[in-house]
């Protein structure tokens, strides 16, 4: 194409920084290959042949299409864009993350959020996942974890169901109410309940003195709410019931376990421009502060 748009080795030569004698060659090399004469050559000007204009055209046609695309990967590493792909428990997703995508999608117009709920744990590679947000202290091998919060157990019930019930003044005392008992969807275990005060620890079967166990952190609040008994959920689930007075807690003079909330994602993966800003937008929004800074885990 340089030489054709110049009708010179020379200055062809010139404009790709090669020798004169490396582009004559180079074409013969391709005249070869087509078994076809491209250029007419004289010792005062080189032309296209017929075979070798039409040959032209089509390329001048396929640099400029690659030339396209070129620009538009461009674009996309310096703009995010795509499809971002999280799975997240369901209640967090709910209480925490649902809320603060629309802001995301505004300064992000080019990126799609997929949204996957489910309280089983997900596998990122194998199930095509971007990112993942879980709920432990434990983190797989392989990949790398942002901490976003932390997830404290509480044990609440609404206030008509105190009322004629009573408070329960020590764990002990859950054996005498209604409790509302979570069991594990996967594994079909019945979570316990733990409480501890000065040195002293309660491990509460729940399961075993519970007449209602539901599968879902979503209906177990709902039944707290409609003063089915004690619930035992994580506190950003229960938002913002405790707060306008629609479910009270209990117990609150004893300890409950925290867990922390990890952003993880494959550590051997650089991070595309799309996943990178959805990663920061989420550490910013939620207001993690500098002691929970990324780290990666081998």
């Amino acid at each position: 194409m340089r030489v054709a748009e110049s009708k010179s080795f020379t200055e062809a030569s010139r404009v790709m920084g090669l020798t004169g004698s490396g582009v004559s060659r180079a074409i013969s090399r391709l005249e070869a290959q087509t078994g076809v004469l491209l250029l007419n050559r004289t010792t005062r000007s080189v032309g296209l042949t017929t075979e070798g204009a039409i040959f032209y055209e089509r390329c001048r046609g396929l640099l400029t299409e690659f030339r396209r695309v070129e620009a538009e990967l461009l674009e996309a590493a310096s703009v995010p864009s795509g499809r971002v792909r999280i799975t997240a428990p369901v209640g967090y997703a709910r209480s925490v993350l649902v809320p603060v995508l629309p802001k995301f999608q505004r300064l992000y117009t080019k990126i799609i959020v997929e949204t996957s709920l489910s309280d089983a744990v997900a596998e990122l590679m194998d199930d095509g996942f971007d990112l993942a947000i879980r709920i432990s202290e434990f983190i797989p091998p392989k990949l790398t974890s942002r901490r976003i919060g932390v997830a404290k157990w509480v044990a609440c019930a609404s206030p008509e169901y105190l009322d004629e019930h009573g408070y329960p003044a020590s764990p002990d005392d859950l054996a005498l109410h209604e409790c509302v008992a979570y069991q594990a969807s996967e594994s079909r275990r019945d979570h316990d309940w733990q409480f501890w005060y000065g040195t002293r620890s309660w491990t509460i079967k729940i399961g075993d003195i519970a007449r209602h166990v539901i599968d879902h952190c979503d209906v177990i609040l709902d039944s707290a709410l409609a003063g089915a008994g004690i619930v035992y959920l994580h506190d950003y689930v229960l938002e913002p019931h405790p707060r306008n007075g629609a479910l009270v807690r209990v117990l609150e003079d004893f300890s409950t376990p925290e867990r922390s909330i990890h952003l993880l994602y494959p550590a051997a993966r650089a991070l595309s421009p799309k996943v990178r800003a959805f990663v920061e937008y989420l550490t910013n929004e939620l207001g993690i502060s500098d002691d929970a800074k990324l780290r990666d885990v081998a």
